[in-house]
């Protein structure tokens, strides 16, 4: 009885798919965390090819009564963000400036909606700069390529404006009451300074 009650809701589920079309074959879609091309809908389940070769099943009434990402419902155009993080002291006019640059000349970024390049933060070790832009793409890999491409760009065109990319880094203040005493020892001191091996039993 459960059984068949279960078969019946997917079939339904199946029929309203292809109804209101919520989802449809060759729609790139995230489910549970995994990205895929819908490849089959079918009258009990959907056939969906993961971005790393998988081949998921996944129950027609789940598309019901889950959470489905569709990337390209209505369009191709996807929304990306890259991030970077400069030493404090850096112009940060020119960060931005040579940040659209590099978004500018990125062939597979659209014009319009235009990017957009953010002032983001004071960061405990960075300013912090995110780039906004729109992609036509299909899949979340030709995406991450599209990032991969700017984020070289961006290295490349701040090491020719000696402009450093900032990384985790922490100051130490030590307050003492007297100043601290430091001396260099030479060969001689630091072989007076070894402990002596402890000696054998005779």
């Amino acid at each position: 009885g459960f059984g068949s009650q279960n078969i019946l809701n997917n079939f339904i589920s199946g029929l309203i798919l292809m109804l209101e079309r919520p989802v449809r074959a060759q729609d790139v879609v995230e489910v549970d965390g995994s990205h895929g091309v819908i490849q089959k809908i079918g009258p009990r389940s959907t056939h969906i090819r993961s971005t790393d070769g998988r081949h998921i099943v996944v129950p027609n009434s789940f598309f019901l009564e889950s959470n489905v990402v569709n990337w390209t419902l209505s369009d191709d155009f996807m929304r990306s963000k890259v991030s970077v993080g400069v030493i404090y002291g850096s112009p940060t006019r020119l960060v931005k400036q040579l940040i659209e640059e590099v978004v500018a000349a990125e062939p597979r970024v659209l014009n319009e909606p235009q990017p957009k390049v953010i002032f983001d933060a004071f960061g405990d070790n960075s300013l912090n700069f995110d780039v906004y832009f729109w992609v036509e793409a299909r899949s979340p890999m030709a995406m991450n390529e599209v990032q991969s491409r700017i984020r070289f760009a961006i290295d490349d065109v701040f090491r020719e404006h000696n402009l450093v990319i900032a990384f985790p880094q922490t100051d130490v203040h030590m307050d003492t009451v007297a100043p601290l005493e430091i001396r260099l020892l030479g060969d001689a001191e630091k072989a007076a300074d070894k402990p002596e091996p402890p000696s054998e039993p005779s």
